[in-house]
């Protein structure tokens, strides 16, 4: 909310940056090979703890403020040879969002360095056309961008301020099935740009990562690799994880994506995971019930 926020944040996430990067004793000069970075751990960076005013109608103070805060946190990165995410927020700031992304990642110093990655949500309808212009950054600059898509936690608040602002339509799927088929097309989409973009897929959903795995099965041709992975949250869908993960089962890769902060940071975080796993329709929900 304040200058002094955003200051307190910045710190935050470079101590954290070189928590992990000391931690994973991955210190270098920060080249390092796409599989390296790839499977190395990372950091989630939301831009909108980093300025107090990241918002359209300051389009330009934000690029010449916030921009540079990125690049700086992208660096310390990748001097560690790990990967840093910027995190999806609110639809109104997705343009400006990927202003300040663009800004930092085509920066002389980020050259041939393939962690910087990006957070599509799944619930926006523009989500397929943000995913073409990932990929055609990534061919632009030569490098190819992890691509976390998730379903979306603002499905509340953006849709009260559609019908408060008197917008004709809604920027995202009002119904959870148009949002689960929504995310498999552009899983689809992902998985078929795999030069350009790494797909990262965060879902608990059984049916999604069955469905995912279906439709990367065509991908690996019979080397071995694998062109994509799953996330998870840090205590959430352990059970269901423990199916996909071993090399007898799906044998595909999981990162674990775990909140750190105070009790004051991570309640609004909290609520919003409760909200998007809560819901009797979840299958994280049902399973559990006896």
């Amino acid at each position: 909310l304040t200058q002094h926020d955003a200051d307190r944040y910045l710190k935050a996430y470079r101590d954290a940056i070189d928590a992990i990067g000391n931690s994973s004793h991955r210190q270098g000069d920060g080249a390092g090979s796409f599989e390296d970075e790839i499977t190395a751990p990372s950091i989630s960076v939301k831009l909108s703890a980093l300025h107090p005013r990241y918002e359209h109608a300051k389009h330009e103070r934000v690029l010449a403020e916030l921009a540079p805060r990125v690049l700086d946190l992208a660096q310390r990165a990748k001097g560690y040879r790990i990967g840093l995410t910027v995190d999806a927020e609110e639809a109104d700031r997705l343009e400006l969002s990927l202003d300040v992304i663009e800004t930092a990642l085509t920066d002389a110093s980020l050259a041939g360095w393939h962690g910087f990655g990006i957070v599509v949500q799944a619930y926006q309808k523009r989500a397929p056309f943000v995913i073409d212009w990932i990929a055609a950054l990534a061919r632009a600059q030569g490098r190819r961008i992890p691509v976390r898509l998730v379903k979306g936690a603002y499905w509340d608040s953006e849709v009260k301020r559609a019908q408060v602002e008197g917008h004709p339509g809604y920027p995202v799927f009002t119904r959870k099935p148009n949002t689960d088929v929504s995310y498999l097309a552009n899983a689809r989409r992902l998985l078929s740009a795999t030069d350009a973009i790494y797909p990262m897929f965060a879902t608990h959903n059984a049916h999604t990562i069955a469905a995912v795995h279906r439709l990367g099965m065509t991908l690996r041709n019979g080397t071995g690799a694998k062109p994509y992975e799953f996330q998870k949250l840090h205590g959430m869908g352990d059970d269901l994880y423990a199916e996909v993960i071993p090399a007898d089962r799906l044998d595909v890769p999981c990162r674990v994506y775990a909140p750190v902060g105070s009790h004051e940071d991570l309640l609004p975080y909290l609520v919003r995971r409760l909200l998007e796993n809560g819901a009797n329709s979840s299958f994280v929900n049902r399973i559990s019930d006896e």
